[in-house]
């Protein structure tokens, strides 16, 4: 058994992965760590792991981070990993980030995100010496990367819906100019267990509020990822999320031009072989819905033609806290330990 030590477990990132690795055949958890509720046993915090787990939260410090285990997954905000990374790559141990410490290649590409990360005070990076070191999480993309990997940078929530609805025709390049402009619908739970005014029930609750426009910081690594695939030369994303009163699922629907004409059937069928061989992308027929992949690891994707056949919608969703955050995580685990990739993934989505 592989042993896997959770950083940041109180979070709802940290729940998921340790949910997840609680039923997995070929991990087991060696420890977690929380600042929150440190002393405390997690089925005290969350009373629905009752009978399922009794382990007791960790105060982090240096000598506990990556000690008794394989891997370690940090689901902590930005900032934090960097702490610990030099001692766990020296040491020879893998971990995987869920914020933006470690998705980017250079320190150029992490100071265009810090840029617009609001948390984020600066843009130096405390071990930019491993970021090239690095491999970025998005499973379907960079499998090879990713198996060979010591350290990978789990995809943002919104990136990874719109990099895997737009992989395909970037690649092929035929997007016109690069330039697609994306809305995304998310429910509350993509902010976090912190309480905060915008998410207070009698705001949030039958509403839809439109938030940081054209300045949300997952849009640098969807830019970078799609603009440098294939025959892409660059990408420009245009992206406006939403805060939707649910608490589950991304929805993100994207509106380009093609640089030529072509017909539904045919592009829907090239996004099938694009993704043939991938189990959690699934190329539909109808609109996708939150509904369809709530609790799963899916992506699910739809293309619309328009009369004219040179302009395309795109529209893929998920749950931001598997496919979006923890599932990837468990997903990309899998890779980088030579296991069957949907191992411990194979959740049907919970209806209705």
């Amino acid at each position: 058994m592989n042993r896997i030590q959770i950083v940041g477990a109180t979070g709802y990132g940290g729940l998921g992965i340790l949910e997840l690795l609680l039923s997995h055949p070929n991990f087991e958890v060696s420890s977690i760590v929380a600042r929150d509720e440190a002393g405390t046993r997690i089925d005290s915090v969350y009373p629905h792991l009752a009978g399922r787990t009794e382990l007791v939260i960790n105060s982090p410090s240096k000598d506990l981070i990556g000690s008794d285990c394989d891997a370690v997954v940090f689901s902590t905000p930005d900032g934090v990993s960097q702490q610990y990374a030099s001692n766990l790559a020296s040491s020879g141990r893998k971990f995987i980030d869920y914020s933006g410490d470690f998705r980017f290649r250079d320190t150029n590409d992490y100071a265009k995100y810090a840029e617009r990360h609001p948390s984020i005070k600066e843009n130096n990076h405390k071990a930019e010496q491993l970021l090239g070191r690095a491999a970025y999480g998005v499973s379907e993309l960079n499998q090879t990367n990713i198996s060979q990997a010591e350290i990978v940078g789990n995809p943002g929530c919104f990136a990874i819906g719109i990099i895997l609805g737009l992989a395909h025709v970037f690649n092929e390049g035929i997007v016109e100019d690069g330039i697609v402009t994306v809305d995304g619908l998310t429910g509350s739970s993509g902010a976090g267990k912190k309480p905060a005014p915008l998410q207070h029930l009698s705001h949030l609750n039958d509403n839809v509020i439109p938030y940081r426009l054209l300045n949300h910081q997952h849009v640098i690594e969807s830019e970078f990822t799609l603009g440098r695939l294939g025959n892409a030369e660059g990408a420009s994303i245009d992206f406006v999320p939403h805060l939707l009163g649910t608490t589950r699922g991304i929805l993100s629907t994207m509106h380009m031009r093609l640089t030529k004409s072509i017909d539904r059937e045919n592009i829907l069928n090239l996004y099938r072989d694009f993704y043939g061989e991938h189990t959690f992308v699934r190329i539909l027929d109808t609109a996708p819905t939150l509904k369809n992949v709530l609790g799963s690891n899916y992506c699910d994707i739809s293309v619309f033609v328009s009369e004219s056949m040179n302009r395309i919608v795109v529209i893929s969703s998920i749950d931001n806290l598997m496919k979006g955050q923890s599932g990837s995580a468990m997903q990309n685990l899998n890779i980088m330990f030579g296991l069957e990739e949907n191992s411990g993934l194979n959740r049907t989505p919970l209806y209705p």
